[in-house]
């Protein structure tokens, strides 16, 4: 017995909230974004650490804004170009979802966690 077609099986959905996370991921792994543990202790308890993503979608097509923190001293423009093209790529690949913007802002410049200063206890 032949397996019917796709769209005669029925329909698959994807909430916003999953989209936000494969988002949230895409956009930490690429390079010169900073992760949440540049978030102070404060912005991460309460759920306000960087990447925040937002979501305006009709059917299966969507436009993202994406705020994220940089590290420094990396190209706001290379980074913000890569998370567009890794957002977009992978949100079609795992979702199923065409995107048709990715904005990306900088809302914060954070230095590397190496180049962070220890604190000593004397």
């Amino acid at each position: 017995m032949a397996e019917p077609d796709a769209g005669a099986r029925g329909s698959l959905t994807i909430s916003d909230r999953a989209l936000t996370a494969i988002t949230r991921q895409v956009a930490l792994e690429v390079p010169g974004v900073a992760s949440e543990e540049h978030a102070g202790t404060v912005e991460r308890t309460l759920g306000r650490g960087f990447p925040r993503v937002s979501w305006h979608r009709t059917g299966d097509h969507a436009s993202v804004d994406v705020e994220i923190a940089l590290v420094w001293p990396s190209s706001a423009a290379h980074v913000t170009g890569a998370v567009q093209d890794a957002v977009a790529r992978e949100l079609e690949r795992q979702a199923g979802q065409k995107v048709g913007r990715v904005d990306v802002r900088v809302r914060d410049v954070v230095r590397a966690s190496a180049a962070r200063p220890v604190a000593r206890v004397r």
